[in-house]
């Protein structure tokens, strides 16, 4: 090699973005770029000579490649990390052998993967935030429901519709909806299925406590011509196959007899359904949604409920907690059926504080179905345009009641004491002041303040001046 050669290499080592390092067949370092020294936060000058088993027992690399090689005689690759530069390399050690295939040098190569360590830390940055965006967008599927009376202001209500959102993002069947009379299970079942695979088809519902053994199990599973006296000629298609591909809502699944849980369980097992009086089993694939305000372990242990049923519909089980739990959403409840029944009956009726006090310390055993009556009696029986009169009458207590609301002192978190607190004042300020000017004096904050506060808490006053 000539010293044009010679240099022409020595510039191509020394200018290596990569670390490089060349050792003898004793461990030493004979030779190190300015990238090495970079990269391991070490001087040329301090370790050209040394053996590389030194640095590791001196803490300044935790592993050695050329140790390794020397060691096993083969191409080491390795991730080394340097506390002095805190640098995470891509280590590569390839040995260079003589022509008595004895090792006779070490080259050594090193790629600063920090970069793809960050990109990594970056990529689930951004993963979180696309999390975040969906649960946004769920949010916002979530406000959508206020016309058809669901809510969720309160922290309880709200891990609720996030579960179902989850489940019906993953396409879950055999779900099973528990709650109180009148707290919306059956819009529940149609917000899951809504945000399901199965939305574009049919929606089916029926109450199982609606009718008679004999005529549920036909309604369900269907019959055929000439099962029984009275049975159409040509029979007659089940809610199973008219919920095909879609989604079958069993509402009140706890008053089932023992006979129709049967057929229910072996659907469950093979999707298939066999009707009255038929011979040949149908398969059919549906989505099933259960719901019952019934304790359904207590009616397995009296023997009125099957447990091996009771175990496949509840896959996955959502809770629907009382109102009287959810003094958030009495509010915000009745904001959106005052609003709706005054226009249904062309009337400006409006609430006051005290009305409002009495929804929120009222028990509620009907649940939501019980204060969208109170409210549309109210718009529509009372003459007066001011219904706190009625309102009061209405939630007078006449007998204990099922069970003390909760205080805001109860709420789990600091952030969620905060905006109940917050949300209970601008709700004061909405039923008190007529424009937002006068509820910025009301409360002591800015009117641009009260403006954006009004919008996050989805509350609009008569007047924005």
């Amino acid at each position: 090699m000539n010293d044009r050669e010679f240099n022409h290499l020595n510039t191509i080592f020394d200018r290596s973005e990569d670390g490089l390092l060349i050792c003898d067949a004793q461990g030493r370092i004979l030779k190190m770029n300015p990238a090495s020294e970079r990269l391991n936060g070490i001087k040329a000058s301090e370790v050209v000579g040394c053996d590389v088993r030194t640095l590791v027992r001196e803490g300044k690399i935790n592993r050695s490649a050329t140790q390794e090689v020397l060691e096993t005689l083969r191409w080491v690759s390795l991730i080394q990390t340097t506390p002095v530069s805190g640098v995470t390399l891509l280590v590569t050690g390839t040995p260079v052998f003589n022509a008595d295939n004895e090792i006779s040098h070490v080259v050594v190569n090193e790629r600063d993967i920090s970069l793809i360590e960050d990109m990594k830390r970056e990529l689930a940055q951004v993963r979180q935030e696309s999390e975040k965006m969906r649960d946004e967008l769920t949010e916002l599927t979530l406000l959508e429901l206020k016309n058809n009376h669901i809510v969720a202001q309160s922290g309880s209500m709200k891990q609720t519709l996030r579960l179902a959102m989850k489940l019906a993002r993953i396409d879950s069947s055999n779900i099973l909806i528990q709650g109180e009379s009148g707290t919306g299970k059956g819009l529940l079942a149609k917000f899951i299925h809504a945000n399901s695979m199965w939305s574009k088809k049919a929606f089916i519902q029926i109450n199982c406590a609606a009718l008679p053994e004999n005529l549920l199990e036909a309604e369900l599973f269907g019959y055929e011509r000439g099962a029984f006296t009275g049975a159409r000629e040509s029979g007659k298609a089940g809610l199973f196959e008219l919920a095909a591909g879609g989604t079958l809502f069993l509402d009140e699944i706890g008053e089932l007899s023992l006979g129709v849980q049967a057929k229910l369980l072996k659907y469950l097992d093979d999707h298939e359904i066999m009707p009255v009086g038929g011979t040949r089993a149908k398969k059919i694939d549906c989505s099933i949604i259960a719901a019952t305000n019934r304790n359904l372990d207590q009616r397995t242990l009296k023997h009125q409920f099957r447990l091996d049923l009771l175990h496949r519909l509840n896959t996955f089980t959502l809770s629907i907690p009382p109102l009287r739990d959810r003094p958030e959403d009495i509010l915000e409840l009745t904001t959106i059926c005052l609003k709706r029944y005054n226009r249904r009956y062309n009337r400006r009726a409006y609430i006051g504080y005290k009305a409002y006090e009495a929804l929120k310390s009222y028990s509620f055993p009907g649940n939501v179905r019980e204060l969208i009556n109170i409210i549309k009696q109210a718009v529509v029986m009372c003459d007066r345009r001011f219904l706190d009169d009625y309102i009061l009458r209405a939630t007078e207590p006449v007998g204990p009641t099922i069970q003390p609301k909760k205080a805001v002192d109860e709420v789990s978190s600091l952030p969620e004491k905060l905006r109940a607190a917050e949300y209970e004042m601008f709700m004061q300020a909405v039923l008190r002041c007529g424009t937002t000017r006068e509820a910025a004096l009301f409360l002591g904050i800015s009117q641009p303040t009260v403006v954006r506060k009004l919008k996050k808490h989805g509350m609009t006053m008569g007047k924005k001046a």
